[in-house]
């Protein structure tokens, strides 16, 4: 965490601290329960939600079921890109924890990024990190094993949302559940996430249990994992 208590790769703990502050008093502040809907798929609001507490999750409709896309965390933007484009939302945003937001309408973004572009280029560089991560995880799922896919998507989840434990483990949330782990790695059921994360339990690199997962080393854990040809 930096100052702030911000995880490394988020907005806010890559603003300089003066932009920083000013961006944490924008527009009103909104309290959620775990559960609430922040934002809905294909809705016509337009405002940014700027996280300064808690965890969300991303998702969108594939024919009746929701996929999860991604998690976010204190520190992050959700709807940024309606926000900017004008464009109906991309996809639903659920509040995982209880959150403290900054609710921040369209033109008091615009008026703040003009006045500051290294917050105008940080935000822009994130929306670009996500469709090469997107991108990223449609290649995989074409050419790379189920098993190197998963340790991938611990080790996003373990940045994001992971918890260090007193014996240098990480433990994920326990608002995880197998099919939003199969989503994130491509899978097609949920065995096979079962398969492989027996796989690296035999191996000793994990501890899991129902709607629970304990990485014992993230170091090992990386080191099990072949790299892809592009890193």
């Amino acid at each position: 965490m930096t100052s702030g208590n911000w995880r490394p790769a988020t907005l806010l703990a890559r603003l300089p601290p003066r932009i920083r502050d000013e961006m944490t008093t924008l527009g009103a502040e909104r309290r959620y329960r775990a559960g609430d809907v922040l934002i809905h798929e294909g809705g016509s609001t337009r405002e940014m939600l700027l996280l300064l507490s808690g965890y969300v999750k991303v998702t969108m409709r594939n024919g009746t079921h929701s996929v999860l896309l991604a998690v976010r965390s204190a520190g992050d933007p959700v709807g940024d890109l309606a926000a900017m484009s004008g464009e109906p939302r991309s996809a639903t945003v659920t509040a995982c924890t209880p959150i403290v937001a900054r609710f921040i309408l369209p033109e008091t973004l615009r008026t703040f990024l003009q006045r500051h572009p290294p917050a105008a280029g940080l935000i822009s560089g994130l929306v670009s990190t996500r469709l090469s991560t997107a991108n990223r995880r449609r290649v995989e799922v074409a050419t790379r094993p189920m098993l190197d896919r998963l340790i991938g998507v611990l080790l996003d989840l373990i940045e994001v949302c992971g918890e260090e434990q007193a014996d240098g483990s990480v433990e994920l949330p326990s608002w995880f559940n197998q099919a939003e782990l199969a989503a994130l790695a491509g899978a097609t059921s949920t065995d096979t996430v079962q398969r492989c994360l027996r796989t690296l339990r035999e191996r000793g690199l994990i501890e899991n249990g129902y709607r629970w997962v304990r990485v014992k080393d993230p170091d090992r854990l990386a080191a099990a994992r072949v790299p892809p040809p592009w890193e």
